[in-house]
């Protein structure tokens, strides 16, 4: 195997169109929007090539601003590194393949930085199990529907009071849809503000939200679904999608219309749609409020709080992702 740092975006495509476990998180798209001046992340890119033909690549980006600033962040809820083309990603020493291929990215990206590095789902052990530059594992629990399931079984599991919520919606007149105007835009993103700020939590700047609202929509990598009551906009959801995973990122709701149940409506209407489409995979991601400095507390019992539960109450599977942590430079 050979290594590379220099970009070659026909490369890059060529890995994700192979690789099952390819997410909109992995493609040049999402790197695109982090790097912008707008945004000003810097890409950590390497693709590891057997003789001239690609088989895998590792992405990741040194944050620039915000309250990450310094960090590099390498994988994220939805999918961890090396992401590797099938014939790579499954055979008898593919973990031994990906371990090499993430001590060859961390000695040009990771000594002495701090970041957080999320391996790929189908390893079994990766190098930082083994001690591989001191960092602290944690799990991150995250919530997974399989929209393979009959649909008949995706009601089921929402339960007796999902379904009466989905009900109540549609009797009370809630409805749903693809949106995409700027002024449902900017509903959805003073909802989304006043919510991270009820929270106490970061919220993503609007400019910064906008521009991947834009680029991934017209990109055909998102969709903006929107409930209505009596024509007025309640609540929304930005969804990402890749090739047949879903991937549930921002919401918003009006807190006076949540009686209404326009959220769980949206749920269900949009598990019907993708699953008509032929996707097979929702991952709702995580379940609890992470901090990067929690150690190894994460793998310990803790509440779910309201969203979590809330993401359990569709019939979700709850999948413990692997993360590894260093939050001081060396």
């Amino acid at each position: 195997m050979n290594y590379s740092t220099e970009i070659n975006l026909a490369d890059w495509q060529a890995v994700l169109k192979q690789a099952g476990l390819a997410n909109v998180f992995h493609t040049p798209d999402y790197f695109e929007a982090q790097a912008s001046p707008l945004v000003g992340h810097e890409l950590l890119y390497m693709c590891c090539y057997d003789g001239d033909r690609p088989v895998g690549i590792i992405a990741g980006y040194l944050n620039r601003s915000g309250y990450h600033e310094g960090l590099v962040e390498v994988g994220t809820k939805s999918g961890g590194y090396p992401v590797m083309i099938d014939d790579y990603d499954r055979g008898p020493d593919a973990d031994e393949i990906k371990n090499e291929f993430i001590r060859r990215y961390a000695e040009v990206y990771l000594k002495g930085r701090p970041f957080v590095f999320y391996p790929c789902f189908n390893m079994q052990q990766s190098t930082f199990d083994l001690g591989y530059l001191s960092c602290s594992r944690q799990l991150d629990s995250c919530a997974f529907i399989d929209l393979a399931k009959d649909e008949d079984i995706l009601w089921r599991n929402l339960r007796d009071k999902g379904r009466n919520m989905v009900r109540g919606a549609e009797r009370k007149g809630v409805t749903t849809g693809i949106g995409g105007t700027d002024e449902l835009f900017d509903r959805f993103y003073e909802l989304y503000r006043s919510l991270r700020q009820r929270l106490n939590v970061g919220y993503i700047a609007r400019d910064e939200l906008r521009l991947k609202y834009e680029m991934f929509t017209s990109r055909g990598l998102a969709d903006f679904w929107v409930a209505y009551y009596e024509e007025m906009p309640i609540a929304f959801n930005f969804m990402w999608t890749f090739k047949r995973q879903l991937n549930y990122i921002y919401n918003a709701s009006d807190p006076e219309y949540l009686k209404l149940g326009p959220n769980n409506l949206l749920q269900w209407d949009m598990m019907r749609h993708y699953k008509n489409l032929g996707f097979e995979t929702y991952n709702l991601w995580g379940l609890r409020n992470m901090h990067l400095n929690e150690g190894r507390a994460l793998e310990e019992e803790r509440p779910i709080e309201g969203y979590g539960r809330f993401k359990l109450s569709l019939g979700a599977d709850v999948v413990d992702l692997v993360r590894f942590v260093r939050l001081e430079e060396e």
